[in-house]
């Protein structure tokens, strides 16, 4: 008879291929009850692929796992989930048209009354709201919203609750913290930290970010190139730049590249944004303007109008009042193709949904933004495949051939692809919201370094992001949103975590027009 293995949650010699590509070549994995587990590694290392292969979303070639000291079969995620192991996945399995209470028990069938032909609505809100509430959010969120009118971030709190509901002994959290401002992470980590003590959960979180993980995580096991490199290593035991070696095999010095920091503080106003107010009241009489080749970072807690106001500024949300002038110039009739034709371009938020055409070829969703704004929308292959072999060659783009589906890129490079389509409309003025959400730290670096040589060249940008580090390590200047308003602004030797979160918490009482 076969002992008993140790730990909740154990993988053997896993072995999977996608095609030509080995995903994952004989790793080992144990999770134990009680613990929080970090599986670390850059984009395509095969650390999601293990998570989905524990869940029942993809089976492994060979190998064996074991849940709870008896090997298992994880046919499908039903069935990963009756033995009590659940996954919360980047791409949301919500219901948007259906309300956050009706999200929250789908397919519960505790909920339903008469032979489950009728839904118990008092009990299915009231245990909403409590769930609601292990995140404080109970007074900020109505039960009764539909789930199309939440914010990414929100989205993402409801696939945990989710999973915390479902009585899970295991909870595998893929990038959960990818789109949460400061405050929320913080929640969601006093929720693991609680459920671990008090249920014994095991938790595995994949993740990029090397300082949550130092912050939440027991312990860290680091894949690259589908196999591991450090296995369940302490993290009291290692250091920041142990894991950045481990994951990408080198070292990498300076994360945000170096950079001549307020040199553009004299510098010609290229953009001027005034009074901008949107049509649902979450930009309120919002002014800034931007000098010729600075980054200025834009920032303040998730819902806090950041997106919603560079959303009204380049065209793509009407705006109830405001103006917005290029080199004082206003752009009368705001569209979208008026404001590329000004000299903006827009790297939005969610590459997936609003940036790339995934089941579309590289090639396409490089010449897309090229190619809508011709006059006779059609542009040839040839020129397609000339301004792909270019951006690949200046943005280093890991890629197989043009026309393979841009889903077939990892996160880093399908944001590289969605750079690269902007950068051949040569713009003025980027406007870049949340550039490295969902990459791995090597991808990061390759970004930072292409935005400062954008500003070298003369290019402003505008950065919104939510992560204080990159804030500090790549901003002239900072400016700080609060429920609609700005607030603040700091110069770069002002920019601080704490102060950054004190403006985007408390406010500052100070300016509200940007200069």
């Amino acid at each position: 008879m076969e002992a008993k293995k140790e730990g909740i949650l154990i993988a053997e010699n896993i072995h999977k291929r996608f095609g030509g590509t080995q995903a994952l070549g004989g790793v080992s994995f144990c999770l134990r009850a009680g613990e929080v587990h970090a599986l670390m590694g850059e984009n395509g290392a095969g650390k999601s692929t293990l998570g989905k292969i524990f869940a029942g979303i993809h089976q492994p070639d060979s190998g064996d796992i074991y849940f709870e000291g008896e090997k298992i079969n994880v046919e499908n995620p039903r069935a990963a989930k009756e033995k009590g192991i659940s996954i919360v996945l980047q791409e949301f399995n919500l219901l948007p048209d259906l309300s956050i209470a009706e999200n929250l028990i789908l397919g519960n069938e505790e909920y339903y009354r008469l032979a489950g032909l009728v839904l118990d609505k008092r009990r299915m809100y009231s245990h909403s709201r409590e769930l609601l509430g292990l995140f404080e959010m109970g007074a900020s969120l109505d039960v009764y919203e539909q789930v199309k009118n939440l914010s990414i971030a929100q989205m993402q709190i409801l696939e945990i609750l989710k999973a915390v509901d479902a009585d899970s002994k295991v909870i595998i959290l893929d990038e959960p913290t990818a789109a949460l401002s400061g405050n929320e992470v913080e929640q969601l980590f006093a929720v693991v930290r609680k459920l671990k003590s008090e249920k014994n959960i095991g938790f595995i979180i994949v993740s990029h970010k090397i300082e949550e993980i130092f912050e939440i995580a027991d312990r860290v096991t680091v894949f690259r190139d589908g196999t591991e490199v450090l296995n369940g290593h302490d993290i009291s035991s290692l250091t920041e730049n142990d894991l950045v070696k481990s994951m990408v095999g080198r070292e990498i010095q300076n994360l945000y590249g170096a950079r001549a920091f307020g040199c553009c503080a004299e510098a010609d106003v290229i953009f001027r944004a005034e009074n901008i107010c949107d049509m649902k009241g979450r930009v309120k009489n919002v002014s800034l303007q931007l000098r010729k080749g600075e980054i200025v970072g834009l920032t303040g807690v998730v819902g806090a109008g950041r997106t919603e106001f560079v959303r009204c500024i380049f065209g793509i949300d009407k705006r109830k009042s405001g103006k917005v002038f290029v080199h004082e110039k206003e752009i009368k009739n705001l569209t979208i193709k008026n404001a590329i034709k000004a000299g903006i371009g827009f790297v939005p938020e969610d590459r997936k949904y609003d940036g790339l055409i995934l089941e579309e070829s590289i090639a396409d969703n490089i010449s897309l933004v090229l190619q809508n704004m011709q006059k006779n929308f059609m542009i040839s292959k040839k020129k397609s495949v000339q301004d792909t072999k270019k951006m690949q060659k200046e943005l280093n783009i890991k890629m197989g051939r043009y026309y393979d589906a841009c889903d077939s890129l990892s996160g880093g490079n399908q944001q590289k692809v969605l750079l690269g389509k902007w950068m051949l409309m040569e713009p003025e003025i980027l406007i870049i919201d949340e550039p490295t959400r969902g990459i791995d730290i090597s991808s990061k670096s390759e970004i930072y370094s292409i935005l400062n040589q954008l500003s070298g060249a003369g290019v402003t940008v505008l950065m919104i992001s939510s992560e204080q580090p990159e804030i500090i390590g790549m901003c002239d200047r900072v400016l700080v949103m609060r429920e609609g308003e700005l607030v603040g602004e700091l110069a770069h030797d002002e920019i601080t975590e704490h102060q950054i979160t004190k403006m985007a918490t408390l406010g500052s009482g100070g300016r509200k027009n940007a200069k």
